[in-house]
């Protein structure tokens, strides 16, 4: 409904002016100008108060009061038709005690409404700033009420009619002056800037209409104050539309913050300029109260100009810390500590350190907890890394400290869960456990650490021994040495081959049997994916997996995969029979698992193959689902699907048994560390024993890996396992290969 008031206070400011001109050139009635000046507050104030009842809190309160105010003024201006309509004209236009009375109360009113609005906090320093802009506006508008007053004084004389009419006029330019007073001295305000800045032109309307007056007194039928009320009201219903345009919730949420600027000032010391060096020309002399006013306008824009300097001083300040400071840790950021070490000339060490999987752990306990473990992790960091560790010192006096004491160290968080220490000298550097306490969680992270030593170029040697860190399985330090260029140009090559590999067809798969206990009859096999180049050259898969994880394409391989699964499967069922085996398994890595996609992608291939959805199976590793969130749903969605869920490497990662009661999982894979125990110690014994335990009572079957020898196969199936893989019974082996197992198997059952 509010929309409607802003066009219908836009028609009758333009009905207002066509009219004014109109009556300049012929006459009429002298209450029709008095139709729409009427309407024009009467418009504002229904805006005014639908705005507060919109609204809750504090702007409800604040609406509700300014369309009081707004009300009062509507009333003043029927009270002013009336005396139009019964009071003759005697030089002073004709209007009423009563009604100059209604005008002030409405006034003042409305500048309570606007002085009790919040402003928000501040520091001393804005404070004064505001002071400082308060008082500018105050002497301007003290210059400018000073001529005006001459001027009013001369055009109407001195008559308590006139004193009346002038009391109003300035009671309705101070609310003007209030509301920009508000704007520049509040910091923060409910209602928006916008809103605000339309209520300060109404501020004009009372002198304007003086002004007015005179110029149309030669005809009677028009009037000042009817020519500048429809304009109060047009003012009054944008500044509610302006007011409403967001929600309330989003308002109440993100308050505006308004931010002030040296333009107060100048455009304070612009406008007095010029009024002054009009008065003196006109006149040839200016008033006491006008040269003192200058006088203390140019004393306070100095000085509000010399406090804005020293804001903007601590303002760079501010800028320069946190340019070098890290916002949420508190420690140096990756410019300062790239600038400190390469200031350290003598033999350093640089050690970077990263907390493995960080995304499950913000992703399953939340940023709350990822940001307390960031933040508990730099504190022990610190403490670790030197006991005078240096912290938040200059920036000089921060190298000076790094060079010259061998127990002093800068500490850094790089960027994202990324960490790095600079130590003088080669000391032994001890990280300690990864169990964090951190906002009322124990969180147990696995670091990845790169050390470089020496006095060049460390900091990206650094990171090459971090990167080698963390994308090798099983290795949570690693120091640089040339090797590590290398590699590192060799991943570089995969990666640029990767795509075309997979374009060209060198990847193909093979297929390891998955056999029953005691006969070893084969009932499943896993699919092991494998990359031969054009020239014969066999690219390892711990080589070129990592390289697909890092550079996404692990996502397109994956699908690849899945498909030619799928299709394969297919074939065997037309050669062998549905049941000729049981599973065809695939593995699936974490970043396939945070995929959106992936689901649809198995349903699509098992649905365009032709395949069961029990006959396939998605193994994926313990710390791929450990944090939960999207890859645990992905998980879920896949056995939703009807594809079985076999937790591969079972033991070696995050919080096993905790998996087996969120995860869907129905097959646990028994990693080969386990494995090779057996015919050992009893304690070498202990967890393939608890294992088959624990699958069995929960209706889970297992399957034992890397079974080498026959001794092996043998304590498996007194230990109760039926399912076993590994070189024993057969390496992995192309499609031909299994097929001629197959072929075997149902010659023997003949």
């Amino acid at each position: 409904m509010v929309a409607w008031f802003l066009p219908i206070a836009v028609v009758m400011a333009v009905t207002e002016t066509l009219l004014i001109v109109l009556g300049t050139r012929t006459g009429f009635p002298n209450l029709l100008v008095w139709v729409p000046a009427v309407a024009g507050p009467a418009m504002a104030a229904a805006a005014f108060l639908h705005a507060a009842k919109a609204t809750e809190g504090t702007l409800h309160t604040f609406w509700r009061r300014v369309g009081v105010a707004m009300s009062v003024v509507f009333v003043a201006a029927v009270s002013q038709t009336v005396d139009v309509a019964t009071v003759s004209s005697d030089g002073m236009p004709p209007i009423g005690s009563r009604t100059l009375l209604l005008y002030v109360i409405g006034t003042i009113l409305a500048i309570a409404a606007l002085l009790r609005l919040p402003g928000g906090g501040r520091s001393w320093r804005q404070l004064t700033t505001a002071v400082l802009d308060v008082a500018v506006v105050a002497v301007t508008a003290g210059i400018a009420a000073s001529q005006y007053v001459g001027w009013f004084m001369d055009r109407f004389g001195v008559s308590t009619s006139a004193w009346w009419l002038n009391i109003a006029m300035m009671a309705i330019a101070v609310a003007g002056v209030v509301v920009v007073v508000k704007i520049m001295a509040a910091r923060e305000s409910p209602v928006p800037r916008s809103a605000l800045w339309c209520l300060a032109p109404i501020g004009l309307a009372g002198p304007l209409s003086t002004v007015l007056m005179t110029l149309l007194k030669q005809w009677p039928h028009l009037n000042g104050s009817a020519a500048v009320l429809p304009f109060v009201g047009l003012c009054g219903a944008a500044a509610a539309h302006f007011g409403l345009r967001k929600p309330p919730q989003q308002r109440r949420r993100h308050l505006a913050i308004y931010r002030r600027s040296t333009a107060v000032p100048l455009v304070a010391t612009g406008l007095t300029s010029v009024l002054v060096a009009a008065v003196f020309l006109r006149t040839g002399h200016l008033s006491t109260v006008q040269v003192a006013g200058t006088a203390l306008l140019l004393l306070l824009v100095v000085a509000r100009q010399a406090m804005a300097l020293s804001e903007n001083s601590t303002l760079l300040d501010s800028v320069a810390h946190h340019a070098m400071h890290d916002e949420l840790t508190g420690l140096y950021s990756r410019r300062y500590f790239t600038a400190a070490v390469a200031a350290v000339t003598e033999p350093h060490t640089v050690v970077l350190i990263d907390l493995k999987d960080f995304r499950s752990i913000n992703d399953g306990l939340g940023p709350e907890v990822g940001d307390a473990l960031l933040i508990a992790f730099g504190q022990r960091l610190e403490s670790l890394a030197a006991e005078s560790a240096t912290e938040g010192a200059t920036e000089s006096a921060a190298k000076s400290a790094a060079k010259s004491a061998a127990a002093d160290a800068v500490v850094a968080r790089l960027g994202g869960d990324e960490f790095g220490v600079l130590l003088p000298g080669h000391p032994e550097f001890v990280i300690g456990d990864g169990s964090i306490e951190a906002a009322g969680h124990e969180v147990v992270v696995d670091l990845s650490i790169g050390i470089a030593d020496g006095t060049d170029d460390l900091f990206r040697r650094a990171e090459l021994a971090l990167r080698e860190a963390t994308i090798s399985p099983g290795q949570q330090q690693v120091r640089y040495d040339a090797s590590l260029e290398r590699r590192l140009t060799q991943r570089a090559t995969i990666a640029a081959d990767l795509r075309r590999a997979l374009t060209a067809g060198e990847f193909h798969l093979l297929y390891q049997p998955i056999v029953e206990l005691p006969d070893g009859r084969m009932t499943g096999v896993e699919s092991l994916i494998r990359w031969t180049r054009p020239d014969g050259t066999i690219v390892s898969p711990a080589d070129f997996i990592p390289v697909a994880e890092d550079t996404g394409l692990i996502v397109e391989l994956g699908a690849w995969i899945i498909d030619e699964v799928c299709a394969q499967a297919a074939a065997w069922r037309r050669r062998h029979g549905p049941d000729a085996l049981r599973s065809i398994a695939v593995n699936v890595s974490a970043r396939q698992l945070l995929d959106h996609g992936l689901v649809d992608v198995v349903a699509s291939a098992l649905a365009r193959h032709g395949v069961p959805a029990a006959q396939l199976t998605v193994e994926i590793t313990e710390t791929a689902v450990f944090g939960g969130g999207r890859a645990l749903a992905t998980v879920t969605a896949l056995s939703q699907l009807g594809v079985s869920i076999a937790l591969d490497d079972f033991g070696t990662g995050h919080s096993s048994l905790g998996l087996l009661r969120t995860c869907p999982v129905d097959i646990i894979k028994v990693d080969k560390s386990f494995v090779d125990g057996l015919n050992g110690t009893p304690q070498q014994e202990a967890i393939a024993i608890a294992l088959t335990g624990i699958a069995e009572t929960m209706g889970l079957r297992t399957v034992a890996e890397g079974v080498e020898t026959i001794e092996q196969a043998q304590r498996l199936f007194e230990l109760g396992y039926r399912f076993v893989q590994g070189f024993h019974f057969a390496r992995p082996l192309p499609p031909a290969g299994i097929d001629a197992m197959l072929e075997q198997a149902h010659r023997l059952a003949a």
